[in-house]
């Protein structure tokens, strides 16, 4: 599996030091009438780094708070590739997504407070367009830990894995954003490839005890859970490695078609 890389456009990389101001005026260079009013884009991105369920968030320049990847829907775009562009101009490609639901509270995203860079009339259009209430879109986004790299930049002046379990300085609703989504992926887990998008190609069945726990949000029997798995034969053994103190420890691979199959049929957890 090569590495997924996030990665700086050729666009921004030259510019990596810049305002608030500056990224507003370079996304909205077509101007904000080319795009929807009062909708946006959100994306919860997961990532597994046993045994914690992690998401991308990013911050702007001048502010101490964190954002989901996100954005706007021009008139002329579909959403599907909205969600991919703005993804893209947040140096993130190559994950596995799915829509899930729209969050609307009528004060779920406080105004810009960086209004004091507003020096001439297209700037206070901007920030002013901005600032109003949206109803966003969510999707939810999977991608592989450690075969990730962050990079800092793009559309944003930081980027970072945030624990599930530690949520803290997100801006507007985007923590229960987050927490929703999480106990949607409960759900997810049982009817789409949610464990083989998280997971390497090959782990132990530590790791795949620990994923299922980390998005289930409570403990799993190890010998109830083991048992179960094997019985289904979603995994199948492929060799052995030492773990960090040295003990043997059995690796597995997903087997794709008897994985996905048995997402198709309508079973329980059972563990």
């Amino acid at each position: 599996m090569p590495q997924i890389i996030l990665y700086l456009s050729h666009n921004y990389q030259r510019k990596m030091d810049r305002s608030l101001k500056n990224i507003l005026e370079e996304y909205f260079k077509g101007g904000t009438d080319s795009f929807l009013p009062h909708l946006s884009i959100n994306n919860v991105v997961f990532g597994y780094d046993h045994p914690r369920l992690k998401v991308i968030v990013h911050r702007v320049p001048g502010q101490d708070f964190w954002l989901l990847p996100g954005g706007y829907i021009k008139y002329e775009e579909n959403l599907g590739d909205a969600v991919y562009r703005n993804l893209k101009l947040s140096g993130i490609e190559n994950v596995f997504l799915r829509q899930i639901r729209t969050f609307g509270d009528a004060f779920r995203i406080a105004g810009y407070t960086a209004k004091e860079e507003a020096q001439n009339s297209k700037d206070k259009d901007i920030l002013h367009w901005v600032s109003r209430r949206f109803v966003t879109i969510v999707y939810y986004g999977l991608v592989k830990y450690h075969q990730t790299r962050l990079v800092n930049g793009a559309i944003f002046s930081e980027t970072k894995w945030m624990d599930v379990n530690n949520l803290d300085n997100l801006a507007g609703d985007h923590a229960s954003i987050i927490v929703e989504t999480r106990k949607m992926l409960v759900t997810e887990l049982q009817n789409h490839p949610v464990a083989s998008s998280l997971l390497p190609e090959s782990f132990t069945f530590n790791e795949l005890r620990g994923l299922y726990e980390a998005i289930l949000n409570r403990s799993i029997d190890r010998g109830t859970f083991r048992r179960k798995i094997l019985k289904q034969g979603i995994v199948e053994q492929i060799d052995k490695r030492k773990d960090v103190i040295g003990r043997p420890s059995h690796i597995f691979q997903f087997n794709q078609e008897i994985y996905l199959k048995s997402l198709a049929d309508e079973t329980k957890f059972g563990f």
